[in-house]
């Protein structure tokens, strides 16, 4: 089982890192167990609070990552495998760019897949281990309307300023239902 669940990861990996369209990435998702992805910065109090449950969620999640950034590296550290909870543990390295800007920035990841009866991703969770401020889910470019004065011309033939992020991680209020 260790070996299938190794392949099943190694493929969607690859996938992954070769920016593959969102429907691709979609093939290696369950459509016989429920699903969830969660995306969020280690240091986030309720990491809980941006988990998505369904095929829809995973396909909106990638469509936006699509829509606005790129991965341009991909690096995986390390990986083990818990053939008992059918999951597998990926600590890796992901270079982003954003398509506006071009700006780019690395975020350092733990990524736990869990896989269904036909070896299909049932849960995808990433957590941040680089700063919060890494975190993709997080990213304002430098040269969007909330980081630049209305009255400040933007060129590229100038050095850009750094990639801002914010730091903020969801917090919803009491009794809110992620589920819905």
């Amino acid at each position: 089982m260790d070996s299938l669940l190794r392949d099943s990861t190694d493929a969607f990996f690859t996938a992954l890192a070769a920016n593959r369209p969102p429907l691709k990435l979609l093939a290696y998702f369950s459509t016989t167990s429920p699903v969830s992805i969660q995306h969020a910065p280690r240091t986030c109090p309720h990491p809980s609070s941006s988990r998505l449950h369904g095929l829809n969620a995973v396909r909106s999640y990638f469509d936006l990552l699509a829509t606005h950034w790129e991965r341009i590296a991909l690096t995986r550290h390390s990986s083990s495998v818990n053939a008992a909870s059918r999951s597998v543990t990926i600590s890796a390295t992901v270079t982003w760019r954003w398509k506006k800007s071009g700006r780019s920035w690395n975020e350092d990841f733990t990524c736990t897949l869990e896989f269904d009866d036909h070896f299909k991703i049932s849960h995808f969770f990433v957590t941040t281990e680089s700063n919060p401020s890494t975190c993709v889910m997080r990213a304002v470019d430098a040269d969007s309307p909330f980081t630049r004065p209305s009255s400040s011309p933007t060129s590229r033939s100038h050095p850009s300023p750094p990639i801002k992020v914010a730091s903020v991680c969801p917090i919803l209020p009491p009794g809110h239902n992620t589920h819905s």
